[in-house]
């Protein structure tokens, strides 16, 4: 769990945190330059604020008004940096181990951080050989072996090209679903969606809670934070059949999507990111269209937006924005509590598994 209401001043730069984080993946997204490091840096007790507290798991390390400011290696607070910050004198094993000897922990499990980041064949290596995967997963594995409470991770695919980000997803995925508490920074929406339980909106000043991820991109603050073209909205179900066939298809709790094959077994957890662009709504289930998603739904606001309307609709286990021309809002007569269908491309959507 963390807490955090406090006041930050960089030059001219002023930001205001407040927001709570729980036990999974609380998510700080917004532009570069937004104020996202300097929260983390916050928190792990390398800056200072104006004045506020912070809280980690329960225990006060930092109170203005009382005068406590726990310093950084007494915080167990495991950060990995963006530039990873390997030890080029140590073979990966002894990079690993590095952090949890000056933690003074006894005895560290090395094995299953090996395991879990998959470095069983690189532990001799110097930092110098590794691909810039392996050595995000060797800096990810020393701060675990740390045994911190809270896990940093300051944009951590940053740099990787796109191989090496699809290399090292599923370890996060993993160390979300097995590890400490994450703190997560990235600007990256792909990212965010996929990892967050929690996100924070860093906007124009102000880091604060926006809710998971469906909630949060739903917000004008998050399409504007992520240079979006227009709002898109996060589904979350279970996989019901197996990947590979012609599609998969997804149980939205209640609703069922189809999706591209993914290669997941059924009741695995998928997440799909829609662009509200790819949403068409129609008042009937057309007979004979390419759509494969053709899902009932009721219409629960209608706002502006620079170039139509936003169309907010709730379905069985979903919500899903559509952004439509106010031309065709006008012929198909919407308007909140209208029953709708909701048709998405199967092949429009993004797909996290």
């Amino acid at each position: 769990m963390i807490e955090v209401q406090a006041d930050l001043k960089r030059g001219d730069f002023r930001l205001k945190a407040d927001f709570t984080g729980g036990a999974g993946v609380t998510v700080l997204f917004g532009r570069s330059g937004s104020g996202k490091t300097s929260i983390a840096n916050l928190v792990a007790g390398l800056v200072q604020p104006e004045h506020g507290r912070v809280v980690v798991n329960g225990e006060t390390v930092c109170d203005t008004e009382s005068g406590l400011e726990r310093p950084a290696w007494r915080r167990q607070i495991g950060y990995v940096f963006q530039d990873t910050r390997l030890f080029p004198h140590l073979n990966v094993r002894e990079n690993l181990l590095y952090g949890a000897r000056r933690r003074g922990v006894v005895a560290p499990r090395i094995d299953p951080v090996v395991d879990l980041l998959a470095l069983e064949g690189q532990l001799e290596q110097r930092p110098a050989t590794l691909s810039g995967g392996e050595a995000r997963r060797v800096a990810i594995g020393r701060a675990l072996l740390s045994e911190p409470k809270l896990l940093i991770l300051d944009e951590p695919l940053s740099g990787l090209d796109g191989a090496r980000r699809v290399e090292i997803l599923p370890y996060l995925d993993e160390l979300a679903r097995s590890g400490p508490p994450i703190l997560y920074v990235t600007h990256a929406v792909d990212e965010a969606a996929r990892l967050a339980d929690e996100m924070v909106l860093v906007v124009d000043g102000q880091a604060f809670n926006a809710g998971p991820p469906d909630r949060a991109f739903a917000r004008s603050e998050a399409t504007d934070a992520a240079g979006l073209g227009a709002p898109i909205s996060v589904l979350e179900g279970q996989a019901l059949a197996e990947g590979g066939g012609p599609v998969t298809v997804v149980d939205l709790g209640g609703t069922q999507f189809h999706t591209p094959p993914l290669a997941i077994t059924p009741g695995g957890r998928v997440r799909i990111v829609v662009d509200a662009r790819d949403v068409a709504v129609a008042l009937t289930a057309p007979a004979d269209a390419s759509f494969q998603n053709a899902l009932g739904a009721r219409v629960e606001a209608i706002t502006p937006a620079s170039d139509g309307l936003l169309i907010q609709l709730e379905g069985q286990g979903f919500r899903l924005t559509s952004l439509v021309t106010s031309q065709a809002a006008e012929r198909l007569e919407l308007r909140p509590g209208l029953e709708v269908v909701a048709l998405v491309k199967a092949t429009a959507t993004a797909r996290y598994a």
